[in-house]
């Protein structure tokens, strides 16, 4: 995987950097199509004074694209959070991805097959 730092020169600390790296390679042991990630660290001047340090991540997965941002008081809060959720989504898609399909198809000496899976009753019926 690989990991892309786009930050302001002189502005943020090496320690948040490698505390970022650190939980976005946690998060690639979560769900291993995560092929790449960008982190975007930057100040917003024309917003307000209190809250102009974004954090934007976006996570490369294989088919898909994923990005979060968040916009704090400064940028190790905007990190926390931006990270906070990532957690929460990769971790509802992974379930999702484990989870059964509601609705299979399959080819068989071409002719095509429609099954569906009841969560009810747990069984396949051929429709």
């Amino acid at each position: 995987m690989t990991i892309e730092f786009n930050t302001p020169y002189g502005k943020v600390p090496e320690k948040l950097i490698s505390d970022i790296r650190n939980e976005i390679i946690q998060l690639s042991h979560f769900n291993k199509k995560i092929s790449r990630a960008e982190v975007v660290l930057k100040e917003e001047e024309a917003f307000l004074a209190a809250a102009n340090k974004i954090c934007e991540i976006r996570f490369a997965i294989y088919g898909d694209d994923l990005l979060v941002h968040a916009r704090t008081q400064n940028f190790r809060n905007s990190a926390k959070e931006v990270i906070t959720e990532l957690k929460r989504v990769i971790r509802k898609q992974v379930k999702k991805q484990k989870e059964l399909p509601d609705l299979m198809t399959f080819r068989k000496q071409g002719r095509t097959f429609v099954s569906t899976y009841s969560i009810t009753n747990r069984a396949l019926s051929a429709g």
